[in-house]
């Protein structure tokens, strides 16, 4: 009878013990102490449960006899039934929680591999046709300290097209094969410290040139960046989408308002000639300066010189370390920084408008402080590839003939009542604007070019004129479409009732009699 309870108290406690470690149960009885030796002594196979061996829980009641006596044995028995904390102030475990556990994932060859939560990679190393990568490599040559201007052949947007970026001082470094390389050109090394040195032209060509070869060659055999590099085209801004392009310039004015009090007078800037910033302002959109609505910092009215220097491509500073620079600009494709405070007139007689104290540079070019390479100043650049013209133009320029196409379009679907008034069918066929016809003359028809713009303030004879040029036109261009056979087709036939010239004959009568006529005779 006692071995039967305690078989049914070893398998009630299994049930209970499922997924716990097996511990060894200290006896209470005389009973109990025989039948787990008997169980210790038989040999034990990998199925078989020693008798021994109970599946205990803490929370599983015992008996007093059970029990521990000593903080000891209390302490060893709760780690063989896995209470984890201790019973003593003197006496302390480590504990184990689930937040400090790290799972491992098994591998074949027996080896754990701990499994991160974000796989974190470097940029990438090889990657001609990325513009952001480019961009990145292009900011390593920022520090003066690390990097002065070199020559136009061997300046860093050279270097960064074929992977090359600043490794050091007056050092460059390969992203894909690590290969360094030291550019000098006109300095050299005197007790330590670097001091220009004054070489001839010729001297100086000559360094110029065989940098240029090591751009390619100074790779290694086998590097990806000596078979290709980035395509010139690859700096070029798309300024086409008007959407995207207000978009961008919004972004751009916003920050320079931000930075109102440090941006110089309007009379501090030298703008180009063909850019008429009144005229640009008014054919922006109506909502450009309140849709979104705009911060706090922004001024009631449009900033002139914010708008100048957003339509320039300058936009305000922010230091990844320090955060937003208040007194700086800068270009987000050359990374040129500006300091705006060396081109504000530091004293200006409010009331005059005279200038007191003088800012320490004469004026601000917003295109020529541009590197030579940024498609905000140089034409080459912004040129796109697939144009089918080389009317090349810069990137405040496209961007300027983009605002005044739009502004064009627009007022020509407000017109027309319906926004795609270009995607109609009868706007492709030329109209000739009459006189009592003043919306069609208002806008002009985009086919006919900027003549018929000014139709309205022309009086009526030159408008006569004008159509009586173009009726020529098209008869000329009708003309050279007739041809003899094509005259003879068209000719209209003498008597209405004979479908052809020829004479009839007996048969073509027969057939030509009506039926009613046959019936009488």
């Amino acid at each position: 009878m006692p071995a039967m309870n305690a078989t049914k108290r070893k398998f009630n406690a299994l049930l209970q013990g499922i997924g716990a470690k097996p511990t060894a149960q200290s006896p209470t009885s005389d009973g109990q102490n025989n039948d787990s030796s008997s169980s210790l002594n038989r040999p034990s196979t990998p199925n078989s449960i020693p008798a021994s061996d109970e599946m205990t829980t803490p929370n599983k009641t015992m008996t007093p006899s059970a029990l521990p006596s000593t903080p000891s044995e209390l302490l060893s028995k709760r780690r063989r039934v896995g209470v984890l904390e201790s019973t003593t102030g003197n006496d302390k475990t480590p504990s184990t929680t689930i937040s400090n556990v790290v799972l491992k994932k098994w591998t074949p060859g027996g080896k754990s591999v701990t499994p991160s939560k974000e796989s974190k990679t470097g940029p990438p190393k090889y990657c001609p046709g990325d513009r952001d990568e480019l961009i990145r490599r292009l900011g390593t040559y920022q520090e003066l300290t690390e990097w002065t201007p070199k020559p136009d052949k061997v300046n860093e947007i050279e270097w960064a097209k074929r992977g090359w970026v600043c490794g050091g001082k007056e050092r460059v470094r390969c992203t894909l094969c690590h290969k360094e390389l030291v550019v000098k050109t006109n300095k050299r090394e005197v007790d330590g410290s670097e001091v220009p040195v004054a070489v001839g032209s010729d001297v100086e060509e000559a360094l110029v040139k065989r940098f240029v070869e090591l751009i390619i060659d100074a790779h290694q055999e086998d590097c990806l960046w000596r078979k290709r590099g980035c395509d010139d085209s690859l700096l070029r801004l798309p300024l086409a989408s008007p959407p995207s392009a207000l978009a961008s310039l919004r972004q751009r004015y916003d920050d320079l308002c931000a930075r109102q009090s440090f941006l110089p007078y309007l009379f501090n800037l030298r703008l180009p000639a063909n850019l008429d910033l009144k005229a640009t302002i008014s054919q922006l959109t109506p909502g450009f300066f309140i849709e979104p609505p705009p911060p706090s910092t922004n001024p009631s009215s449009p900033n002139d010189v914010a708008l100048a220097l957003a339509l320039a491509g300058w936009q305000g500073l922010t230091n990844p370390r320090v955060g937003a620079v208040p007194n700086s600009a800068t270009c987000a494709t050359c990374l040129r920084r500006l300091g705006l405070w060396m081109f504000k007139s530091k004293e200006v007689d409010e009331a005059t408008g005279q200038v007191l104290v003088p800012a320490p540079m004469d004026y601000l070019d917003p295109v020529r402080e541009h590197r030579q390479f940024c498609p905000w100043r140089n034409a080459a650049v912004q040129h796109n590839p697939g144009a089918r013209t080389n009317d090349n133009k810069t990137a405040w320029e496209v961007l300027a003939q983009t605002i005044k196409n739009h502004s064009y379009l627009r007022a020509q679907a407000e017109k027309s009542g319906l926004r795609g008034v270009l995607h109609r069918a009868a706007a492709s066929v030329p109209v000739t604007p009459s006189k009592g016809a003043h919306a069609e003359a208002d806008g002009g028809s985009p086919l006919l070019g900027s003549d018929a713009v000014d139709d309205e303030d022309e009086d009526g004879s030159v408008r006569d004129a004008k159509d009586k040029e173009r009726w020529a036109r098209l008869r000329r261009v009708k003309s050279l479409f007739d041809t003899k056979n094509g005259k003879k087709l068209r000719r209209t036939p003498s008597r209405p009732d004979l479908s052809s010239s020829r004479p009839p004959t007996a048969h073509s009568r027969q057939q030509s009699v009506p039926p009613e006529t046959n019936g009488e005779k």
